[in-house]
């Protein structure tokens, strides 16, 4: 693992504990347990679609929050 990697998990750990209601478990469906989307959607019951919005808007807020502390 490279060391920049590292650094960036580091910086991302405390983050993900600042999301909200239920965007930290989506993550760790995703990211974690590399769930699909259809199958996070079953699970929370709620669409594909609606999961990809969901993603996209909790990645954008971590990457905003990632490049603001540099």
């Amino acid at each position: 693992m490279r060391a920049g990697l590292v650094e960036d998990l580091h910086a991302l750990a405390p983050l993900l504990e600042e999301l909200d209601d239920r965007d930290p478990e989506i993550v760790a469906m995703r990211f974690g347990q590399e769930m699909t989307q259809a199958q996070i959607g079953e699970r929370l019951g709620v669409s594909q679609v609606d999961v990809s919005r969901l993603l996209n808007r909790i990645l954008a807020k971590l990457r905003k929050q990632m490049l603001t502390q540099n």
